[in-house]
């Protein structure tokens, strides 16, 4: 089923959340410059288990494990153009055996600051042309559009600039693919390269037809209703929203810092649906168990 299709189907939907967490509570190590990609090269089965899941509790959307699965990541460790392709075939195969017909199936599109893994894509610092953001995204999306991925989202996005070679001048490319834009906030509600969030917003809001989704990933509670506050309320797009559990992560060190308090995601769910967010999920430190209260409080809210 096609994501828009599954919005016009029935709403608000949930969507999965942190598969990183949950491939850490199984037992994986991601302190590596790959992160979940590392098990996708090594251990795939537990990427299954990790998408069985979230399935396993009723998600309407899941990701493909291709986060930070870039054909650049890949060849910095030395791999050949055929052996990423495999990647991709395994990626696509393992969520697809892990779904139902009933479930959408998103490629997961980290930014640039993902591939530095440096933590950038909580801070936007890094600059690029269009034309290297354009190569850098095209090849996985690419990728995954052969495997019979043609939904995506464009998630984690930090920096303003990053955000219009992707509006202007990657969606542009695919004419028969549906893009959605995540972006991250600080605990201020603007983007995290410190870009007004209102700017941001009047600037979204001409691409309406061209990014249907658009809303915030991996960002705390506060900074999340500062945003919907800014403008996000009023944007034309569909709004997403799937917030992380509040602790802080060290990138340098792969290690989380402090302890996430994931109960703030379900007190905000009445709020976030009176103000008309259709897609609620979780990124980092979220689990089946939480997508599974998530979708349990929706379902009573819209009862």
């Amino acid at each position: 089923m096609r994501l828009l299709e599954k919005l016009n189907d029935a709403s608000p939907l949930v969507l999965d959340g942190g598969l990183a967490t949950t491939l850490e509570q199984a037992g994986c190590n991601l302190k590596t410059s790959l992160w979940s990609s590392e098990v996708l090269k090594n251990n795939p089965v537990q990427i299954k288990q990790a998408h069985q899941g979230f399935t396993d509790v009723g998600t309407d959307i899941l990701l493909t494990s291709t986060y930070q699965a870039s054909y650049q990541t890949f060849s910095d460790i030395g791999m050949q153009a055929a052996e990423i392709d495999k990647l991709y075939d395994t990626a696509v195969n393992q969520i697809k055996e892990a779904t139902t017909n009933k479930q959408v199936i998103v490629g997961s599109l980290g930014p640039y600051g993902a591939y530095l893994s440096d933590g950038s894509e909580y801070t936007g610092a890094y600059d690029l042309s269009k034309e290297d953001y354009f190569q850098f995204h095209k090849t996985r999306i690419e990728a995954l559009i052969k495997r019979g991925i043609d939904d995506f989202v464009f998630e984690t996005v930090p920096n303003f600039e990053e955000i219009k070679a992707i509006v202007e001048y990657i969606v542009p490319h695919y004419t028969m693919q549906t893009f959605w834009l995540s972006v991250t906030v600080n605990d201020d509600g603007n983007l995290s390269d410190e870009t007004e969030f209102e700017t941001l917003c009047d600037y979204m809001k001409q691409f309406a037809e061209r990014i249907s989704i658009f809303g915030i990933n991996c960002s705390s509670v506060v900074g999340i209703n500062k945003a919907i506050d800014k403008g996000l309320k009023h944007m034309p797009q569909t709004i997403a929203l799937y917030p992380n559990g509040g602790a802080q992560y060290n990138a340098m060190k792969k290690e989380w810092e402090s302890v996430g308090n994931q109960h703030l995601i379900i007190e905000q769910i009445p709020h976030w649906l009176e103000q008309g967010v259709k897609i609620i999920g979780g990124c980092c430190q979220t689990t089946p168990e939480d997508i599974k209260s998530i979708k349990d409080t929706i379902a009573t809210q819209s009862s």
